[in-house]
This record gives C-alpha cells, structure tokens and sequence, in this order.
C-alpha cells in the first residue's frame, strides 16, 4: 500500500538555485505538484520522511513512472 498521508511533511526538493522546497502531508499531493514541475523534472526529488532523519528519496525515472500513475488515476 503506498503511504498517502503523513504527519510528517513530505518535501518536493529542486535543485534549481532560488527555487523553494514544498512540502506537503500526502504523497499524492506531493507527486501530483512534481507532475506540474514536468519542465524541470530532472532537478526535483521528493523526500518520504522514515524517521530517525532517514528519507525515502523517489526522483528521475522512477518519480516520472510515479507521476505518470498518479496523474492517469485521475
């Protein structure tokens, strides 16, 4: 089952310079925002807090296939 809400907050990380992290308490969101970043897909991660400062890092083409299977539900 793919987590969709945390309460810790889920962050869009891009490596862009001047460009803000978003965060976000469910991954759907998260994902879904990725999804309207397509242009810079390359430079985004997002971030899955696991706990003890651990994080679950989802980017490149594993994020797109994400994106892409968030974004086809709809």
């Amino acid at each position: 089952m793919m987590l969709m809400y945390s309460t810790t907050p889920i962050t869009v990380h891009s490596w862009l310079p001047g460009t803000a992290n978003k965060h976000f308490i469910s991954l759907q969101a998260a994902i879904e925002y990725a999804g309207e970043q397509a242009d810079e897909l390359s430079t985004i991660e997002v971030l899955i807090p696991t706990g003890n400062h651990r994080f679950v890092i989802i980017w490149g083409e594993q994020l797109a296939a994400l994106i892409k299977r968030i974004c086809a539900s709809h």
